[in-house]
């Protein structure tokens, strides 16, 4: 790192490289390509722009510089990625990590409102000590407030939320959240966590295209395996009966745009069918995505150290880490702070983007499994939307300008 100029855009990115590589098989990717890959961008983000100045700050306030390296180390991460998937037969070109970004909002109608994130669920509120990010984006989260602050709701519950946060100490709230299987992060919490990949074996080259599973939803695993589709994977969208996607049941445009050409199915998870049916398609399957509680899997009678000793890769989408904290409930926007994702203007912390973490870790997750599918190596992917979020900020929350 010393002596790299990161305010350069390519220094940035070919640092990056080097990091995202050590997670792959040694030799996957040379230093000259890495290079080459760190150059093709030809015109690499600057400030202001277009697609992400409506999504930081509050209405009608404008910056007129905001740091980037974040988003220069994700573009390059998308140059890795695009190469593996023309490597493996995929299509030239494809999305950039800024089209990425900024890709939901419009289609959701969500838009940045600076400590209040772009879909409304998460604020950031100040506690005695810290800053916490507080997501509630489903009515279980807000019906549980009162148990959360040992406090009865009756009024605007943000503001309630913020009267108690300002005397509390903001470990105490945060260990509550976990108990309560609340969304809730301290800013910069993910400096400790990290990206872990075992890799557990060679497997020959796949005869044929090989066929995933995605057990995931929302945005971050269906995005890995939109990336496997393209590639040339065969995808299978597996959902329970009870619990299915909100995207597809509501139909939205981005659903649509996540997941269209992936078989969808549903079974349901709580009878002994569905579970040997889930169970027979795993064990079929080369590649598998999810995003749940590593017990959830297990109560099912389905181990990824056992799928991956057979060959498989499997990719565990958390928010805070498989391995590290495995019953800890996250979602983008809270686990974008935790990973200094956001924006410092003056004495303020503004979120950055829609749910960004999710576009991070999904694209992430994505070059990852194909540089094992590639290397023809079985492995355990245990990547986190708090990690990766860290890995791109380096820990620093980013600091903008206004005019």
């Amino acid at each position: 790192m010393q002596g790299k100029d990161f305010n350069d855009p390519i220094a940035t990115s070919i640092d990056h490289l080097e990091r995202l590589l050590e997670f792959l098989p040694s030799g996957l990717v040379d230093k000259k390509l890495v290079t080459q890959l760190s150059e093709i961008n030809p015109s690499w983000p600057t400030w202001p722009s277009p697609g992400l100045s409506n999504l930081i700050g509050p209405p009608r306030v404008a910056l007129k510089r905001f740091d980037l390296r974040w988003l220069h180390r994700f573009e390059s991460t998308i140059s890795l990625l695009n190469y593996f998937v023309r490597s493996l037969g995929g299509p030239s070109g494809g999305p950039s990590g800024h089209s990425l970004i900024v890709e939901r909002a419009p289609l959701l109608g969500h838009r940045g409102w600076g400590e209040t994130s772009a879909g409304g669920s998460c604020r950031l509120i100040k506690t005695l000590d810290a800053t916490l990010a507080v997501n509630l984006p489903r009515q279980e989260d807000i019906s549980s407030v009162s148990a959360w602050l040992q406090a009865e709701v009756r009024d605007d519950i943000w503001s309630v939320i913020q009267n108690y946060a300002i005397n509390s100490s903001s470990q105490v709230l945060l260990e509550r959240a976990k108990l309560l299987g609340l969304a809730v992060s301290e800013v910069g919490e993910a400096k400790d966590m990290t990206i872990e990949i075992t890799r557990k074996s060679s497997i020959a080259a796949y005869s044929r295209q090989p066929k995933v599973v995605d057990l995931s939803s929302m945005w971050a695993g269906p995005l890995c395996s939109w990336f496997l589709m393209r590639s040339g994977a065969e995808v299978i969208k597996i959902e329970s009966s009870k619990r299915p996607d909100r995207g597809r049941l509501n139909q939205t445009p981005f659903f649509q745009r996540l997941n269209k050409g992936k078989s969808i199915t549903t079974f349901d998870f709580d009878s002994k069918l569905g579970k040997n049916q889930l169970q027979k398609h795993i064990r079929e399957a080369d590649i598998v995505i999810e995003s749940s509680r590593p017990r959830a899997m297990e109560n099912m009678g389905i181990s990824a150290e056992e799928e991956v000793d057979r060959g498989a890769i499997w990719c565990s989408i958390t928010g805070y880490g498989r391995n590290l904290h495995p019953n800890r409930v996250g979602f983008g926007d809270d686990a974008a702070a935790a990973g200094c994702l956001l924006a410092q203007v003056d004495e303020s912390l503004w979120f950055v983007g829609d749910a960004g973490a999710d576009p991070l870790t999904g694209a992430t997750a994505a070059a990852l499994t194909h540089g094992l599918w590639f290397a023809g190596s079985s492995g355990l992917i245990d990547i986190s939307l708090a990690a990766t979020s860290h890995m791109h900020t380096h820990g620093v929350i980013p600091k903008g300008i206004m005019w």
